[in-house]
């Protein structure tokens, strides 16, 4: 069985970088989610391609946390955020589709449709 930090954290809503932190949509209960600092930092290191212990071991460095703690800290945080729809992980690092890789404010409007008809979020 594979720990939780030799997964791949993954994205699972659209989202926007504000000043006080990341502002997700979540697309099943319709509402927009705020991450805080270090959730935020969580996410948007939850590239499909870098595993949950490379993105602890990286964050213990830069919040200046025990590693152990941040190892403990991570998929606590992941799971949260897997309760409230926006973020899951796999066993395989995966190429994010363009509507979930870049904060919304750097997307191009036909890209962002056409990745998401891709998907199967929206319609034609």
């Amino acid at each position: 069985m594979t720990s939780s930090l030799d997964q791949y954290p993954q994205r699972d809503g659209m989202y926007s970088i504000l000043p006080d932190g990341v502002a997700v949509y979540n697309r099943y209960n319709k509402r927009v989610i705020m991450l805080d600092g270090l959730t935020s930092e969580i996410w948007l290191r939850a590239d499909g391609k870098t595993s949950l212990r490379t993105i602890a071991l990286d964050m213990a460095g830069w919040v200046g946390h025990p590693v152990k703690t941040m190892l403990l800290t991570a998929p606590m945080i992941l799971v949260i955020m897997n309760s409230e729809g926006v973020m899951y992980q796999v066993d395989h690092a995966v190429e994010l589709p363009y509507h979930l890789a870049l904060p919304q404010e750097d997307q191009e409007a036909d890209q962002t449709h056409q990745s998401m008809v891709a998907a199967g979020w929206i319609d034609q």
